[in-house]
């Protein structure tokens, strides 16, 4: 049953789009890198605002987080301000990253000839922060990202259920990030492992780890990664935290 439901996926299935991602948290620097003092001239706390206003629970890198943002840090976005000063202009924009620092987003590049240095900053600070607005409730994606299609072995070329060559050795515990229509599985780092696609069983996930794509199905309440290696059938054990 298992195999049949892996060969009717690999029919019919040959690129997988990855978009939308929404996320509760935000988590800013305490004192930015090219300021000498915490909270200079209040603009950290006018990033906390901005970001709270755009519906985000917004926490100081140095602040406690709650647990499930202490177990899990890739629920948060993280926002900082990247200083490129010239003699005459002060220069700022904001990038928005994920967990593996993969950069989502960037604000507009806000400039200021103003010589105090206070209103310089607040200015370009002000203005990079409000051209992010209303943008940040997604990671937008500019291509397609593919998954490979597993070739289909010819019927008689199907192997039985007891030469299926499983790998039962769990490697370390993943954690699920909820995308659009399904999770991407990452480990402690953090780094992705695996990309899922919900189908209609619970049970079962269209999986893509590195080159290899086949399912990941539960088994006897474990979690097995299930693919192709030529007419071989392989099965490894992944330990998941659903």
């Amino acid at each position: 049953m298992h195999k049949k439901i892996i060969l009717f996926i690999a029919m019919f299935l040959s690129a997988f789009s990855f978009a939308q991602e929404n996320y509760k948290y935000i988590i800013i620097p305490s004192q930015f890198s090219f300021l000498t003092e915490t909270n200079k001239y209040g603009l950290n706390e006018l990033t906390k605002t901005f970001f709270q206003s755009e519906g985000f629970e917004v926490y100081y890198e140095n602040e406690k987080f709650p647990d499930e943002l202490l177990k899990n840090r890739c629920l948060a976005l993280y926002a900082n301000a990247i200083e490129n000063n010239t003699m005459f202009l002060t220069k700022i924009h904001f990038e928005i990253k994920d967990c593996t620092n993969n950069v989502l987003l960037k604000s507009e590049l806000a400039t200021s000839k103003e010589k105090q240095y206070k209103v310089a900053y607040t200015q370009t600070f002000r203005k990079a922060l409000s051209s992010l607005k209303g943008k940040i409730n997604f990671k937008k994606v500019d291509e397609l990202e593919k998954i490979e299609v597993v070739k289909t072995p010819k019927e008689e070329e199907v192997v039985s259920k007891n030469e299926i060559i499983t790998n039962t050795q769990a490697t370390n515990t993943l954690f699920p990030i909820p995308i659009v229509n399904g999770f991407k599985l990452v480990n402690d780092k953090p780094e992705t492992i695996f990309i899922l696609k919900k189908t209609s069983a619970d049970n079962i996930f269209i999986a893509q780890k590195d080159s290899k794509s086949g399912v990941l199905i539960k088994k006897s309440n474990s979690w097995f990664f299930e693919y192709y290696e030529g007419d071989k059938l392989l099965s490894e054990k992944v330990e998941v935290k659903f």
